[in-house]
């Protein structure tokens, strides 16, 4: 007993101090590295489609992927305990170099073999002063633990992902339609407590490749260049048909164009790559990112980006799914070839172009209408570039349509709310929404969001009484 708890106070003592030098100095922490990986296989296919059917889109995944590796590293290293110092060491950093740099796994087994060598003296003590001691470093331990890693944890467990042009200043009223900053959807590679947290004073994007003048600039700099406003719709290429992985907001920043002139580009340019803090890697046809509203913005509904938003720096391009706007960009690079991006490596389409959608927000999935008295059926419908020109809906499961109100747009790249003020008969309905983008009716077959984004028709019961 006495080994299993000494070997697992070392482990526990080992995670304080990664954990710590992690958070107070950005260093490798090797529960966040085997996550990282995991997440890398989360995002292929096969795996993305079951974690989605049995824990819904969000975190759910994410944090199920967590916990199982804390036990994984905490497990190992309670095992090492069973082997003698020195050897529990060399077999830690076997293990560590296949996760992180040489320098990092030799430190991380070296305070690994000193911990385990502090504890010995306990380990000889007698028995029953043993247990106390080691039972005192084992709570004391993972107390400290799970205090340093409290915020992180609270992140993760509020990261679920959600949603419920004039000039707009922080703090006024947001015109209908657009969605606060907390309330926008929020969708990360990482688990929320591992994104990047960058401060102003220390951060500087850097602009580089095949440019006439490689420059590095900071904040200040960039918000001194021609500053612009637009009200864009964010949406995330793994929503779901009907689902709230989607929301518009008024961005302010500045244009792409107005920064390559900035810095001159060099004959055999073809194509931009966003680099982000996190290791996410995106890019975009060099022809693209002259468009007069691909955007790199700093600020949201008139305040400043928060951490999970992408604060200081992020990409806007309309047209595209959200995979393709890189947030904590600190690089831009112009190159001649393009590079596989983040999730295009593990099966995700290239281009990502918006598909039309459409949804209800009114009547809710689930919650009864009453009969007999007129309510307003509404919602929301999008296509990327491609203007929503009809918006109809279904109460009899797709037997009749009725055309909807639409609310004039303020944006060529917002989505459109439409309406229909209706009155339901007492029994059980289908209702269905469809939108008609470019002349062409939004398509009836379903896909789910892998590869490309979902396509199909909201359509669900609703219990009228």
């Amino acid at each position: 007993m006495s080994v299993w708890l000494s070997g697992f106070s070392a482990g526990v003592l080992l995670s304080v101090l990664g954990l710590l030098a992690r958070l107070w100095a950005g260093l490798p922490y090797p529960p966040q590295v085997l996550f990282d990986r995991l997440t890398r296989l989360m995002g292929t296919p096969e795996v993305f489609n079951w974690l989605h059917q049995w824990l819904g889109v969000g975190q759910g995944g994410k944090i199920g992927a967590f916990v199982g590796v804390l036990f994984l590293w905490l497990g190992g290293l309670t095992l090492l305990g069973l082997m003698a110092p020195l050897v529990g060491s060399l077999v830690l950093l076997v293990g560590l170099l296949v996760l992180m740099p040489v320098p990092w796994a030799i430190g991380y087994a070296l305070f690994y073999l000193l911990i385990r060598l502090a504890l010995q003296p306990a380990q000889k003590a007698h028995q029953a002063g043993r247990r106390q001691a080691l039972n005192a470093i084992g709570a004391g331990s993972l107390l400290v633990t799970l205090a340093a890693s409290g915020g992180l944890f609270r992140k993760v467990l509020q990261g679920t992902d959600q949603t419920a042009t004039p000039a707009l200043k922080a703090g006024s009223p947001l015109p209908e339609g657009v969605v606060s900053q907390e309330d926008l959807y929020y969708v990360s590679k990482n688990l929320e407590g591992f994104d990047p947290v960058l401060k102003e004073q220390d951060w500087t994007l850097k602009v580089s490749g095949r440019v006439n003048t490689p420059q590095t600039f900071t904040l200040a700099d960039l918000k001194k260049l021609p500053q612009k406003q637009l009200e864009l719709t964010l949406n995330c290429i793994s929503n779901p048909v009907g689902g709230f992985l989607i929301g518009n907001a008024i961005w302010t920043g500045f244009t792409v164009r107005e920064l390559l002139n900035r810095v001159g580009v060099q004959q055999g340019a073809k194509f931009i790559i966003w680099k982000a803090a996190d290791g996410y890697i995106e890019s975009l046809p060099l022809g693209e990112a002259y468009e007069e509203d691909v955007l790199l913005v700093h600020s949201i509904n008139g305040e400043p980006l928060n951490a999970r938003h992408g604060f200081p720096l992020r990409v806007l391009i309309p047209g595209r799914y959200g995979m393709k706007q890189a947030r904590w960009i600190t690089e831009i690079e112009l190159s001649s070839t393009d590079v596989p991006s983040y999730w295009s490596q593990r099966g995700w389409d290239k281009e990502a172009f918006i598909k039309p959608s459409s949804r209800f927000d009114y009547p809710e999935e689930g919650k009864p209408v009453p009969a007999q008295q007129q309510v307003e059926l509404r919602g929301v419908a999008f296509a990327g570039k491609t203007p929503i020109t009809r918006v109809e809906v279904s109460v009899d499961g797709g037997k009749s349509w009725m055309e909807t109100t639409l609310k004039e747009r303020r944006s060529n790249h917002a989505w459109t709310l439409w309406s229909l003020p209706w009155t339901f008969e007492e029994g059980i309905h289908e209702v269905v929404v469809r939108a008609h983008a470019g002349g062409k009716v939004q398509t009836d077959q379903t896909a789910d969001p892998l590869p490309s984004g979902s396509t199909g028709w909201h359509r669900f019961l609703v219990n009228v009484s």
